[in-house]
């Protein structure tokens, strides 16, 4: 058994890294491809790619690709590249809890894809300007929102994938409402939907949520299974986001079953992570875990401090009213049980009942109202004490009720069983399509025992014509290539020819010239000089040499010419030079210029082509 379980670990350790090294090695790719494009739309797309792959665990970083690419496409005027990046800066402002920012974003690009008729992407801005009502608590206007983008994406504008995201936000948003046969009911046809489409990453997310109505309807068991399942799921894709969250969740699920011990590595890892990702939202709900189990296990010093930190995060940074309010009713509860202070009590639990109220969560304003009765109670105003317990009574017996687990149960069974039906009419359908096929062959063996002969010839026949034709291409092939390294090899001869022939005939002048001086026969050694500037003019060398050079890299020169039209003969054959990857001093003797010329020549053409100082000329070149 621990052989198996040590095999299990070692596998999913490998598997882990080889995910890892996969996406490394995209990442790398996505860089090296981002530095070298143009100034073009290409470029947008990949700072949008790069933002994705950095958006779960360096949100700074995923925040700068994202500016770059809305910088770049509103300078091009590529308005769905502008639409893309506003969506995105939009997303990180959310996970940010900067919803009046958010908010703006979302509503530039979701105006811009509106005015492209481009409906996939508006709907994914409309889901993402839900899910900023369900984290303020506007549940109400969440799930009118909801149905109305419900209707338009079924009817005038099929689209599966967001109707699924829809009925997955409108099932959270039933979970903090109480409502949990409802939100298992779009939970479960959201998952279904998932399925459909084979979409692993979104069967996580709602995965989650399912494990979450577990927890809340006492299957913590269940929830915990889930979880573990999801845990493992993220840290392969090293997702830290959702690693927080599951392990906030796991952290939780615990709390409930009185592991305490087990609670707190949970939580403290999933702060960690929190922290390390800016999920604002989460650092305050995690404070709140790690706040009340602490109390459990008898630190209620330490635990206060947690609740006072949940609170002051969630009112003040993440703005979550729902986790703000579950660490009043916490610290209230605290000062009456534990330290026996309810009049302390009464404002933190007056405030909970307020935003329970206000975001609608019964689940909450029910316990509110209990432990306000209980704090009344013990300083002796037992009339308001008795009022807050009918009220506590009163929503208690709303959501909690003798049919709701049986209710609960009937959807998932019902869901299983509509699987396991599809299964079976998939099998039951194969069966029949098997023993068809079966008919079939038995009326063709006679004329299958007849022509067999014939089809072996044939066959047989045809698969010597094939594979004398896969020879033939094969030998095509291998005498392009052959041509080809041929015309490498005579490129850089030429290439190097001409440059040593420009410096031995350099030298020869430089010679002339002191000879000159020092002999009387002018005329002669005059007819010298001429013949060797003569040669050294020649572009007979260059034109061979550039006809090698088009062979080799064939389209180059209109590349160039096609992207920067403003390039001169000159231009084109320095950057041909740099293609070949010489060096200055060669390309000095090739041009007949000195070094020093090279290297204005060279400034010259980053100007030309608008290359920063940051950025390579050679690389740029080597790329086209």
């Amino acid at each position: 058994m621990k052989f198996t379980s040590a095999f299990i670990c070692i596998s999913l350790l490998l598997f882990s890294t080889f995910i890892l090294a996969q996406n490394q090695q995209r990442l790398d790719s996505l860089l090296k491809v981002y530095q070298a494009q143009p100034q073009d739309s290409l470029k947008v797309n990949t700072a949008n790619a790069l933002y994705n792959f950095y958006s779960k665990n360096n949100p700074d970083l995923a925040m700068n690709y994202s500016k770059e690419g809305l910088l770049l496409a509103q300078k091009i005027k590529y308005t769905p590249g502008i639409a893309k990046s506003y969506h995105q800066i939009g997303r990180r402002f959310m996970i940010d809890r900067d919803i009046d920012s958010a908010t703006k974003y979302f509503e530039k690009s979701l105006k811009l894809y509106s005015d492209l008729n481009r409906a996939h992407e508006a709907g994914l801005v409309s889901y993402d300007m839900i899910q900023l009502l369900y984290l303020t608590g506007n549940y109400e206007s969440a799930l009118k929102e909801v149905d109305s983008t419900m209707e338009k994406y079924s009817k005038n504008i099929p689209d599966s994938l967001i109707l699924m995201k829809l009925h997955f936000i409108r099932a959270r948003v039933y979970m903090r409402q109480t409502f949990y046969k409802k939100g298992f009911e779009s939970v479960l046809t959201a998952l279904s939907i998932s399925k459909k489409l084979n979409l692993e990453n979104e069967q996580a997310k709602i995965n989650s949520t399912l494990a979450s109505l577990y927890h809340y309807t006492d299957n913590k068991e269940k929830a915990i299974e889930i979880k573990k399942e999801l845990l493992a799921y993220y840290r392969k894709r090293n997702n830290k986001r959702k690693i927080g969250l599951t392990l906030n969740d796991l952290g939780n699920s615990n709390y409930v079953l009185e592991n305490y011990d087990v609670a707190l590595e949970y939580l403290n890892e999933s702060l960690t992570y929190s922290k390390e990702v800016r999920n604002q939202g989460l650092i305050g709900t995690t404070l709140f875990n790690i706040g009340k189990t602490h109390v459990r296990k008898g630190s209620v010093e330490k635990g206060i401090d947690y609740l006072k930190r949940s609170i002051h995060h969630s009112r003040h940074i993440s703005h979550h009213p729902l986790s703000e309010s579950w660490a009043l009713k916490r610290l209230g509860s605290v000062y009456t049980e534990e330290l026996k202070m309810p009049e302390k009590a009464l404002p933190y639990l007056n405030r909970a009942i307020i935003l329970a109220d206000s975001v609608g969560n019964k689940d909450d304003l029910y316990q509110s109202y209990r432990d306000r009765s209980a704090a009344y109670a013990a300083l002796g105003d037992y009339k308001k004490a008795l009022k807050d317990h009918e009220n506590y009574k009163a929503i208690n017996d709303s959501v909690y009720n003798i049919e709701k687990s049986k209710e609960v149960d009937r959807l998932k069974t019902e869901f299983e069983t509509k699987e396991k039906e599809q299964q079976i009419a998939l099998q039951e359908n194969e069966i029949g399509l098997l023993e068809e096929k079966e008919k079939v062959n038995k009326l063709q063996k006679s004329l299958l025992g007849g022509g067999l002969i014939l089809a072996t010839g044939l066959i047989g026949i045809g698969f010597y014509g094939f594979r004398q034709r896969l020879k033939r291409n094969k030998l095509e092939k291998e005498k392009v290539d052959a041509e080809l390294t041929f015309k490498k090899k005579e490129l850089t001869t030429h290439a190097l020819h001409l440059a040593k022939k420009n410096e031995v005939l350099e030298s020869l002048k430089l010679k002339a010239e002191e000879f000159k001086k020092s002999e009387d026969i002018q005329q002669g050694y005059q007819q010298l000089i001429r013949t060797i500037n003569f040669d050294l003019k020649d572009d007979n060398n260059w034109e061979n040499f550039s006809k090698y050079f088009q062979e080799v890299h064939t389209n180059f020169n209109s590349n160039i010419k096609q992207q920067f039209p403003n390039v001169t003969t000159n231009e084109l054959r320095l950057m041909a030079l740099l293609k070949m990857n010489l060096s200055s001093k060669e390309i000095a003797n090739i041009l007949n210029i000195s070094q020093e010329g090279i290297k204005k020549a060279r400034y010259r053409l980053r100007k030309k082509l608008d290359i920063s100082t940051e950025d390579s000329l050679q690389d740029l070149v080597l790329n086209l």
